[in-house]
């Protein structure tokens, strides 16, 4: 584990996903920074980001359980390939990745709009 560094996991992942390392990349880009540009307008129109981290969560949990039944698909094996409980973890991490994304669209979304609404509608002003 001692020669293990960023580099030598980049280089796994071109290799293990090719072309597609760039487009997920760039889509993780894209998802990062919708987030924080998102945050920021939030805070310059003084509105609390609590509704949107709420839609957010919602958002991805429903996609998270909705993924976590695609996954067995994903890797080629069956549900009933879900035996023990490392599986299940495995199988809920894996599906926490497509869950976050949307979970970060659907924050970015709802805290655009809030910031754009009157101050009753989407919580009252920061303190």
């Amino acid at each position: 584990m001692e020669d293990f560094n960023p580099v030598t996991m980049f280089a796994i992942l071109r290799e293990s996903l090719g072309p597609w390392l760039w487009g997920l990349l760039l889509i993780a880009l894209v998802l990062v920074v919708g987030v924080v540009s998102a945050a920021m307008k939030l805070r310059s129109a003084r509105r609390s980001p609590k509704h949107p981290i709420i839609a957010a969560a919602l958002a991805g949990g429903v996609a998270t359980a909705i993924f976590f039944m695609l996954v067995p698909g994903w890797t080629m094996a069956t549900h009933a390939a879900l035996n023990g409980p490392v599986d299940y973890l495995v199988a809920i991490l894996i599906a926490f990745i497509p869950g976050g994304g949307i979970a970060a669209m659907v924050f970015s979304m709802a805290s655009w709009r809030c910031a754009r609404r009157t101050p009753a509608v989407c919580d009252k002003s920061m303190a």
